[in-house]
Protein backbone atom coordinates (compact mmCIF):
# COMPACT_ATOMS: atom_id res chain seq x y z
CA UNK A 1 0.00 0.00 0.00
CA UNK A 2 2.72 2.47 0.64
CA UNK A 3 4.74 1.82 -2.16
CA UNK A 4 1.22 2.25 -4.22
CA UNK A 5 0.75 5.57 -2.46
CA UNK A 6 4.12 6.59 -2.95
CA UNK A 7 3.67 5.90 -6.92
CA UNK A 8 0.87 8.04 -7.37
CA UNK A 9 2.57 11.31 -5.39
CA UNK A 10 5.54 10.38 -7.57
CA UNK A 11 2.95 10.68 -10.90
CA UNK A 12 0.97 13.53 -9.47
CA UNK A 13 4.22 15.69 -8.78
CA UNK A 14 5.59 14.62 -11.65
CA UNK A 15 2.03 15.93 -13.60
CA UNK A 16 2.32 19.41 -11.57
CA UNK A 17 5.57 20.19 -12.59
CA UNK A 18 5.26 19.42 -16.39
CA UNK A 19 1.58 21.46 -16.02
CA UNK A 20 3.92 24.15 -14.46
CA UNK A 21 6.44 23.88 -17.07
CA UNK A 22 3.83 23.97 -20.18
CA UNK A 23 2.23 26.83 -18.49
CA UNK A 24 5.42 29.06 -18.58
CA UNK A 25 6.69 27.81 -21.80
CA UNK A 26 5.27 30.96 -24.28
CA UNK A 27 4.12 30.60 -27.29
CA UNK A 28 6.03 32.29 -30.20
CA UNK A 29 4.28 35.43 -31.18
CA UNK A 30 2.00 36.28 -34.01
CA UNK A 31 2.34 38.39 -36.62
CA UNK A 32 2.11 41.95 -35.47
CA UNK A 33 4.54 40.95 -32.63
CA UNK A 34 7.75 42.90 -31.92
CA UNK A 35 10.97 40.97 -33.16
CA UNK A 36 12.62 41.53 -29.45
CA UNK A 37 8.89 39.98 -28.40
CA UNK A 38 9.43 36.92 -30.69
CA UNK A 39 13.27 36.48 -29.44
CA UNK A 40 12.42 37.01 -25.74
CA UNK A 41 9.67 33.88 -26.64
CA UNK A 42 12.14 31.92 -28.31
CA UNK A 43 14.93 32.22 -25.51
CA UNK A 44 12.41 31.43 -23.14
CA UNK A 45 10.98 28.04 -24.95
CA UNK A 46 14.87 27.06 -25.83
CA UNK A 47 15.17 27.52 -21.68
CA UNK A 48 12.15 25.31 -20.97
CA UNK A 49 13.31 22.62 -23.58
CA UNK A 50 17.30 22.95 -21.72
CA UNK A 51 15.21 22.23 -18.63
CA UNK A 52 13.51 19.32 -19.98
CA UNK A 53 16.83 18.20 -21.70
CA UNK A 54 18.30 18.66 -18.06
CA UNK A 55 15.48 16.16 -16.31
CA UNK A 56 16.53 13.24 -18.74
CA UNK A 57 20.05 13.53 -18.09
CA UNK A 58 20.17 14.23 -14.30
CA UNK A 59 17.50 10.91 -14.28
CA UNK A 60 19.88 8.85 -16.45
CA UNK A 61 22.64 9.48 -14.47
CA UNK A 62 20.91 8.66 -11.03
CA UNK A 63 21.06 5.50 -9.59
CA UNK A 64 17.13 4.97 -9.76
CA UNK A 65 16.11 6.72 -13.36
CA UNK A 66 12.65 7.43 -12.89
CA UNK A 67 11.13 6.53 -15.83
CA UNK A 68 7.78 8.69 -15.39
CA UNK A 69 9.99 11.82 -15.60
CA UNK A 70 12.19 10.40 -18.42
CA UNK A 71 8.96 9.70 -20.77
CA UNK A 72 7.40 13.35 -19.59
CA UNK A 73 10.62 14.87 -20.28
CA UNK A 74 11.21 13.12 -23.72
CA UNK A 75 7.83 14.23 -25.15
CA UNK A 76 8.23 17.82 -24.28
CA UNK A 77 11.37 17.93 -26.28
CA UNK A 78 9.82 15.70 -29.05
CA UNK A 79 6.81 18.54 -29.10
CA UNK A 80 9.37 21.20 -28.64
CA UNK A 81 11.12 20.09 -31.70
CA UNK A 82 8.27 20.15 -33.60
CA UNK A 83 7.81 23.79 -33.13
CA UNK A 84 11.61 25.15 -34.00
CA UNK A 85 10.81 25.66 -37.24
CA UNK A 86 8.19 28.90 -35.87
CA UNK A 87 11.09 30.00 -33.32
CA UNK A 88 13.52 32.13 -36.17
CA UNK A 89 11.70 33.96 -38.54
CA UNK A 90 12.74 36.04 -40.95
CA UNK A 91 13.60 39.92 -38.94
CA UNK A 92 14.57 38.18 -35.25
CA UNK A 93 18.28 38.13 -36.05
CA UNK A 94 21.47 40.05 -35.58
CA UNK A 95 21.70 41.31 -39.31
CA UNK A 96 18.06 42.92 -38.44
CA UNK A 97 19.61 44.37 -35.66
CA UNK A 98 17.73 42.43 -32.83
CA UNK A 99 19.84 41.58 -29.44
CA UNK A 100 20.03 37.45 -29.99
CA UNK A 101 22.31 34.41 -29.32
CA UNK A 102 21.31 33.33 -32.91
CA UNK A 103 23.62 33.41 -35.37
CA UNK A 104 22.58 34.81 -38.70
CA UNK A 105 23.74 31.64 -40.22
CA UNK A 106 20.47 30.77 -39.12
CA UNK A 107 18.86 33.01 -42.14
CA UNK A 108 21.92 32.87 -44.75
CA UNK A 109 22.15 29.21 -44.35
CA UNK A 110 19.14 27.90 -44.59
CA UNK A 111 18.77 24.94 -45.84
CA UNK A 112 21.78 23.80 -43.25
CA UNK A 113 19.54 25.02 -40.37
CA UNK A 114 16.74 23.02 -41.73
CA UNK A 115 18.91 19.94 -41.91
CA UNK A 116 20.19 20.97 -38.32
CA UNK A 117 16.64 21.00 -36.89
CA UNK A 118 15.13 17.80 -38.84
CA UNK A 119 18.07 15.89 -37.69
CA UNK A 120 16.44 17.22 -33.78
CA UNK A 121 13.40 16.86 -34.54
CA UNK A 122 14.37 13.22 -35.61
CA UNK A 123 16.71 12.58 -32.71
CA UNK A 124 14.19 13.74 -30.44
CA UNK A 125 11.38 11.26 -31.65
CA UNK A 126 14.02 8.28 -30.95
CA UNK A 127 13.92 9.58 -27.21
CA UNK A 128 10.72 10.18 -26.79
CA UNK A 129 10.07 6.26 -28.15
CA UNK A 130 12.06 4.80 -26.03
CA UNK A 131 11.15 2.15 -23.88
CA UNK A 132 14.21 1.31 -21.40
CA UNK A 133 17.22 3.08 -19.98
CA UNK A 134 19.50 1.66 -22.39
CA UNK A 135 17.10 3.23 -25.23
CA UNK A 136 16.72 6.38 -23.37
CA UNK A 137 20.80 6.84 -22.77
CA UNK A 138 21.90 6.06 -26.44
CA UNK A 139 19.31 8.33 -27.68
CA UNK A 140 19.72 11.26 -25.13
CA UNK A 141 23.33 11.25 -26.54
CA UNK A 142 22.45 11.32 -30.05
CA UNK A 143 19.89 14.04 -29.46
CA UNK A 144 22.84 15.74 -27.31
CA UNK A 145 24.97 15.87 -30.08
CA UNK A 146 22.52 17.75 -32.35
CA UNK A 147 22.22 20.16 -30.16
CA UNK A 148 26.11 20.49 -29.37
CA UNK A 149 26.05 20.94 -33.76
CA UNK A 150 23.61 23.17 -33.89
CA UNK A 151 24.89 25.35 -31.13
CA UNK A 152 28.25 25.35 -33.04
CA UNK A 153 27.32 26.55 -36.45
CA UNK A 154 23.93 28.38 -35.05
CA UNK A 155 24.48 29.99 -32.04
CA UNK A 156 27.16 32.81 -30.48
CA UNK A 157 29.68 31.25 -28.93
CA UNK A 158 29.68 32.53 -25.18
CA UNK A 159 32.53 32.99 -22.71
Amino acid sequence: MTSSLALVVAIVGTGAVTFALAQSSAPIPGPGSSAAEIVKARQHSLKVLGAAFKTIRDELNGASPDAVKIRKAAADIAQAAEAIDKWFPAGTGPQDGVKTDARSEVWTDAAGFTATRTKFEREAHKLSNGSDVSAWRGAASSLGQTCRDCHEKYRVKRE
